[in-house]
């Protein structure tokens, strides 16, 4: 079996490819050490955080392509992909949720008895093309658990995980084997069935839609990872605007948010929530915010958009400009030449996702409890939240923030640079593609005997 991406396969074929990677899992995976397979990981990441090397070569030249992201942005966010996994922290990753790296080698003691960790026999991985490596954390992990896996890539981009898989079978020919990538174009019922009706985990990125598609092809054994939409918003407090040099390092910090990755992706603010009544009022951070997303449009320029993008950030300026016609307290800051770049200050404080593609709007806060009110109906969606707040602030605004939904809160800035153990949509990373198994410990002593004195009966339990 090759390691190429397999564009299209028939049913006959995908089921070859799924046959042959559980073999190998048998011969390469199953009793190989989870510190063997780790080194061989951080090995392997250390090349593609190598700008010199022919794996960032290659990506730096064909993703531009492929995602729409520039140059200079895809050479700044590919060591943002694989800076997160080098061996330290994904076996810190692994102790932490696993209780231990070892219960994936062999049974260990714990309070409860033996302790073993399974992972599944066969992952599938239906990955999103909006982002370059999203998804590919999942992939580590179903290795790292010694599970085979196929890869469905996203048939607007293939290049990343094609790359991906060749390199690792460059490095460790026996785990790379373990690794499969094809993708197909989606409505094909037949290879749907024949991946995920065999999968033991799927794990899968798209609209709520493809997920619910996703869902009805699943084996009855079949465990499902979904993330759907998903969006996120900044939070800029009275006291964090409080010290001099506030407003420039956090509109700096906000706008660097909203230009990485073009914001494209679940981390990117696509509104900015200014509270009331401080030092500087929204309507001045819109106008920082503004310019220093100009700045950045100098130093990460944004990559190409589509069409209907760019008509959907034209007529939001238009509404925008309308509206301050009209007299509506709104004021528009926008690129010349083009919409490389769009801020919108308006008093509304509803909140309103945005056409993405560095758009942003920012809004008046009364305070952070009305933000109960203003997200009610996007709970189900919302993400991370990036703030601006003095220190004694932060602790009470993450409890706020988690109890409207929120799985992420950090510093603005920080937003697009989760660490591994982030847990997306509220998920552990490794806990749930894994299952564990206990084996008490027991001896003559405790075992209890069926008659414990006349007349007894036989202890029963339901629901054991």
């Amino acid at each position: 079996m090759s390691i190429g991406t397999l564009s299209s396969p028939s049913p006959e074929e995908l089921t070859a490819i799924i046959d042959t990677l559980l073999a190998r899992r048998r011969r390469h995976l199953v009793r190989r050490p989870v510190h063997d397979i780790l080194t061989v990981i951080d090995r392997y990441i250390r090349r593609w955080l190598d700008p010199e090397s022919d794996e960032r070569r290659q990506a730096e030249a064909q993703l531009p392509a492929t995602t729409g992201l520039s140059p200079p942005m895809l050479r700044h966010v590919l060591p943002l992909v694989f800076e997160e996994y080098r061996s330290e922290r994904l076996g810190a990753l692994l102790d932490a949720e696993l209780g231990g790296r070892d219960s994936l080698d062999r049974a260990v003691a714990s309070n409860e008895g033996n302790r073993r960790t399974i992972g599944p026999g066969l992952s599938v991985h239906v990955l999103a093309g909006n982002l370059p490596g999203a998804g590919l954390d999942g992939v580590i992990f179903s290795l790292l658990v010694k599970s085979a896996v196929l890869v469905k890539a996203a048939s607007a981009e293939p290049v990343l995980p094609d790359l991906f898989a060749r390199s690792l079978a460059a490095v460790d020919p026996g785990l790379g084997a373990c690794l499969r990538v094809v993708h197909w174009p989606g409505g094909r019922v037949d290879l749907e069935k024949a991946a995920f009706g065999r999968a033991d985990l799927v794990v899968a990125s798209g609209s709520d839609v493809s997920l619910a598609s996703i869902r009805e092809r699943l084996g009855a054994h079949s465990r499902f990872i979904g993330y759907g939409h998903k969006l996120s918003f900044g939070l800029v407090t009275r006291a964090g605007l409080a010290d001099c040099g506030a407003l420039a390092h956090w509109s700096r910090a906000a706008a660097y948010d909203v230009a990485v990755y073009d914001q494209l992706g679940c981390l990117s603010p696509q509104l900015v929530y200014v509270e009331e009544g401080g030092p500087v009022s929204p309507r001045e951070f819109a106008s920082a915010l503004a310019d220093d997303l100009a700045e950045w449009q100098i130093t990460l320029p944004r990559g190409a958009v589509p069409t209907e993008a760019v008509s959907a950030v034209r007529r939001l300026r238009d509404r925008a400009e309308w509206q301050a016609l009209a007299g509506k307290d709104v004021e528009l800051h926008a690129s010349r030449g083009g919409t490389d770049w769009t801020v919108i200050y308006e008093t509304d404080p509803t909140f309103a996702p945005s056409p993405l593609y560095r758009t942003v709007r920012v809004k008046p806060l009364r305070g952070p409890t009305h933000l109960a009110e203003l997200l009610a109906d996007w709970r189900p969606y919302l993400e991370a939240v990036g703030i601006a707040a003095a220190p004694d602030e932060s602790a009470r605004l993450g409890e706020l923030l988690a109890g409207l939904g929120v799985s992420r809160v950090c510093p603005l800035g920080k937003m697009q640079r989760p660490p591994l153990n982030w847990r997306r949509g509220g998920r552990p990373r490794i806990g749930a593609f894994v299952r564990w198994t206990g084996s008490a410990q027991t001896t003559e002593k405790n075992i209890p005997s069926p008659l414990e004195g006349e007349g007894s009966q036989p202890h029963t339990r339901k629901n054991d």
